[in-house]
């Protein structure tokens, strides 16, 4: 049940001098003026949540998030802090007398929880008014529809069910690569991964430059789709490739392990959108490997599943 802010606690804290230099520091990066406020009032955000959590007991990892990255803070206007074990969750900056909080659509999925945190007008000060699960469809929310910090925390400190957290193939590109996954040369035999994939952009790309296009990043992982003691082993290999600050290409493939020749038959692999379509799919018939490309942005969530019979399995991504 949602409270009203009124009967709400709220958390005031001081805005310390180191977290001001830390704020200048990343946004003297930015020569927008515009996006250089935006990376200001985001780290104090953070720094607030950061602080807040630090007094509860909770940990939390600012290195392991996108907002400490330049380069995506560049691209996104993101305000996320990783909290160890549990996911990510988003600080919200709220100027003084506010009333609706207007969210970015690249970041209303994929957290654990969305903190508004408001800055008095010397920004010295920031307290922390409540927190939502999820974002509506309108990318904003109301102050006064806030939930209280006595839930967060209650939610925080609840034993995590086990859901799968997407992978975040932007992070690749900084060498943090998600467990499970590892180098297609210790995944696959090396005649395997000579022959992994080529990576093919758009159509327009390949006729401008067939033969110089390489991979910056690609990695995979073993699934076995068999029952019981019947073993059904494929590797999943995910390359990407940046085209511009904005635009990433992603190729998907699936081949056969263990010395194996073909894909099992009839095996299928999708490529989903981040409301569950099915956007290009393709079925194994005496295949030796099948292949996916396509082009998506920084903030675009996707899914892949690979379906044999009964079996299947899903893989969550966000860029």
């Amino acid at each position: 049940m949602m409270k009203n802010l009124s009967e709400s606690l709220t958390f005031t804290v001081p805005i310390s001098l180191s977290d001001r230099v830390l704020a200048e520091e990343f946004c003297s990066q930015h020569s927008n003026l515009v996006k250089a406020k935006q990376v200001y009032l985001n780290t104090l955000a953070v720094s607030a949540v950061k602080f807040y959590l630090r007094c509860m007991g909770i940990e939390t990892k600012w290195s392991a998030s996108l907002s400490w990255n330049p380069v995506i803070q560049t691209v996104m206007d993101i305000a996320d802090l990783e909290v160890i074990g549990k996911g990510r969750l988003e600080c919200l900056p709220v100027l003084p007398n506010e009333k609706i909080i207007h969210i970015s659509p690249e970041v209303c999925s994929d957290r654990i929880a969305y903190v508004a945190v408001q800055f008095d007008e010397s920004l010295r000060q920031a307290t922390l008014l409540g927190f939502v699960k999820t974002v509506s469809e309108s990318n904003s929310v109301l102050i006064s529809e806030l939930r209280s910090l006595e839930e967060f925390i209650l939610q925080l400190s609840e034993t995590p069910e086990k859901v799968k957290q997407p992978i975040h193939l932007s992070k690749w590109l900084m060498n943090v690569v998600d467990v499970g996954w590892q180098t297609v040369e210790s995944l696959l035999s090396p005649q395997s991964a000579e022959l992994a994939f080529r990576f093919r952009s758009a159509e327009q790309t390949l006729a401008q430059n067939p033969d110089n296009l390489t991979i910056s990043v690609q990695k995979g992982t073993l699934l076995n789709l068999g029952r019981q003691s019947e073993s059904k082993p494929i590797a999943l290999v995910v390359g990407i490739i940046p085209v511009s600050e904005q635009e990433i290409n992603i190729c998907v493939k699936v081949c056969p392990v263990d010395g194996q020749k073909y894909l099992p038959e009839e095996l299928e692999i999708m490529v989903l959108d981040d409301l569950g379509t099915v956007v290009m799919q393709a079925t194994a018939r005496d295949t030796k490997s099948i292949q996916l490309t396509f082009s998506t942005e920084l903030g675009e969530h996707f899914s892949i599943k690979i379906v044999l019979g009964d079996v299947n399995f899903t893989e969550f991504f966000t860029v």
